[in-house]
């Protein structure tokens, strides 16, 4: 009877675990479906399912040594609920998402359980952009995934339900190229520095493959800009590095010389450098900076106007931040950045992610509560993984026979 006992706990527990991990990795995709009956987003609705498995996590970590210090991140969401204007509805929510992420810090994510749900959702968005492709370019036919009806109210102005006038942007189960993009350029990483075992280029590339056939500017962007992370700090020495280098590039110019006769290529490059539908995709992300924070001066600089106030026009992170919440927020929010990159230095995943977020912070839109939960998380995940440590802490351990432990904590 006990051990039947034992076993329910251990299968309600694994449960619980797996449906924590499950709803995090895929947050990007399900915050924008509305809940008809109570008429809110998903996001906010597994907002508060999360919270039991962070408070639990949080309760256990207060009789044990933590992994992490949560302080940065209290000081920078304490100062968020502060800018809230004494909106409820914003308090609450504010107070969920630190609750979550606190969680996150003490454990509450299974960083290899995490990292595989994110990869194979991406693979899976990858065949499905493919598809998009095929049909579109071979059928002249367009595959919408996603029914208009299903999706909450906030976002049904989307660029999937725009008419389309020009270049073709397939985007799978996101509402834009650039989630698309912004989510799987994380999977990118994830597969570039496994946890354990080899990397698996095959999954890279078509991950990498994947932003491309998107033609997202910033997905192009950070494909090649992870690749090239992935070339020169990867755990090899810096001859067998060179070796691979000068073995792949002939393979490289040959493939891009080619590609780049392709209507399909020559179309994604020209929307990063020249307008389309009135704009280029660079003056997309910052046409409105100077409108917005250019004549912000003084306590409002520092400050912000407050998280009630919206600007006009869409604004990425770093101005919306700022426009909202003064450049106080950016130092608070940078400061828990740079904590993590601390805790696990020489780590290429935690370090590359970090880079690649405030890239996405400066050019995209992904300050949302929600978001942040996604984001942080796939950060946290590994400093909080007591199971690995970095490569190169492995191959400097590894001649010594020595065990590769848990990193030391606080």
């Amino acid at each position: 009877m006990e051990s039947k006992f034992k076993n329910k706990n251990r299968v309600h527990s694994s449960f619980a675990d797996d449906f924590y991990n499950i709803c995090i990795a895929l947050l990007p995709a399900l915050y924008i479906i509305n809940v008809p009956v109570l008429n809110m987003s998903l996001g906010t609705i597994l907002l508060f399912l999360l919270l039991p498995k962070s408070i639990l996590t949080l309760i256990k970590a207060s009789t044990s040594n933590r992994k992490l210090n949560s302080f940065f991140f209290l000081v920078f969401y304490l100062y968020l609920i502060l800018r809230c204007e004494g909106s409820i509805v914003r308090i609450i929510i504010c107070c969920c998402t630190f609750l979550i992420i606190a969680g996150q810090i003490n454990g509450a994510i299974n960083s290899l359980k995490f990292r595989k749900i994110v990869e194979s959702f991406a693979i899976v968005n990858v065949v499905l952009v493919a598809i998009q492709v095929i049909s579109y370019y071979l059928f002249n036919y367009q595959i919408q995934y996603i029914p208009r009806g299903i999706i909450y109210e906030e976002y049904q102005n989307s660029w999937v339900f725009r008419e389309f006038t020009g270049l073709y942007r397939p985007s799978a189960l996101f509402l834009e190229p650039s989630h698309f993009a912004q989510y799987c350029v994380f999977a990118l990483i994830s597969v570039l520095f496994p946890a354990e075992g080899k990397v698996n280029l095959k999954k890279a590339i078509a991950i990498g493959g994947g932003c491309i056939l998107t033609t997202s500017g910033q997905g192009i962007f950070l494909v090649v800009g992870v690749s090239v992370w992935y070339l020169l700090f990867n755990h090899q020495s810096f001859s067998k590095k060179v070796y691979n280098i000068v073995k792949i590039l002939p393979f490289l110019i040959l493939a891009f010389a080619i590609l780049y006769n392709t209507d399909f290529v020559q179309s994604a490059i020209y929307r990063v450098f020249n307008k389309v539908d009135g704009y280029t995709a660079i003056e997309g992300r910052t046409h409105n900076w100077h409108d917005a924070i250019g004549t912000m001066h003084g306590s409002t600089f520092w400050l912000g106007y407050g998280d009630g106030h919206k600007f006009r026009f869409y604004l990425p992170g770093l101005a919306d931040t700022i426009y909202k919440y003064g450049l106080l927020c950016i130092i608070f929010e940078g400061l828990c950045l740079l904590y993590l990159m601390l805790k696990k230095i020489g780590n290429n995943y935690v370090w590359c992610s970090c880079v690649v977020f405030t890239i996405l912070f400066c050019i995209a839109h992904i300050t949302n509560y929600v978001s942040q939960i996604f984001y942080f998380g796939i950060i946290i995940s590994e400093v909080t993984n007591k199971l690995t440590c970095s490569r190169e802490q492995f191959n400097r351990n590894s001649d010594k026979n020595v065990e590769c432990n848990i990193v030391s904590v606080l």
